[in-house]
């Protein structure tokens, strides 16, 4: 997450706000900083104590939310005495879940990324953090003889995850946060059967 710049740590907070709020009906692209300013209440000048740019400030969000999103995944790792489905199944729906409570910023970040190298580095990092984790779990499956054997794992689990990325990102993008919870569903069936060579139980 960004070091926090500027003495006004209420303008930053302002400006946060002000933008997530506005990406609910204004794409990035089109959204203009003398706007988010507006919206915001505050001045240019304490704007740029803060942040370089509109792009900045979807970077500072996303840095914000990372946490969120890594949380939501944790069921998908720990276990605990869920079985592998019901485990999959808890994971993808706080995925969703925290997907659908800011369905305009994962937007911005997810078309953003190609054309500002930080908010790119951030996003890959992201899927880089849930591609290593979920190969761990193949691994581990597969060491238990519960997963067969296949394709490497880092490989399939980093197209598994890029699959769920590009499936949300889609969904997102064509219905705001209304069509997401119905990809748990088949986003749950894909990776049982990815992984574990079956039906979800």
């Amino acid at each position: 997450m960004a070091v926090t710049r500027g003495r006004r740590p209420r303008t930053r907070t302002a400006v946060l706000r002000a933008t997530e709020t506005l990406l609910e009906t204004t794409p990035l692209a089109q959204l203009s900083v003398a706007r988010i300013i507006a919206a915001a209440g505050v001045g240019r000048t304490s704007f740029y104590e803060h942040f370089d740019s509109k792009e900045d400030v979807v970077v500072q969000l996303l840095g914000a939310v990372s946490a969120e999103v890594g949380a939501a995944l944790e069921p998908l790792y720990e276990r605990r005495d869920r079985s592998p489905d019901e485990a999959l199944r808890a994971g993808l729906e706080s995925l969703v879940a925290t997907w659908a409570h800011h369905a305009p910023l994962m937007v911005a970040a997810a078309e953003g990324w190609p054309r500002v190298d930080a908010l790119r580095t951030m996003w890959f990092s992201l899927q880089a953090q849930a591609t290593e984790r979920l190969a761990a779990i193949i691994d581990r499956d597969r060491a238990a003889g519960i997963a067969p054997g296949g394709a490497d794992s880092r490989s399939l689990a980093a197209s598994l995850v890029w699959t769920v990325e590009r499936a949300m990102h889609v969904s997102a993008r064509r219905a705001g946060s209304a069509e997401l919870p119905q990809l748990v569903a088949p986003l749950h069936q894909l990776l049982v059967g990815a992984i574990y060579g079956r039906r979800p139980e």
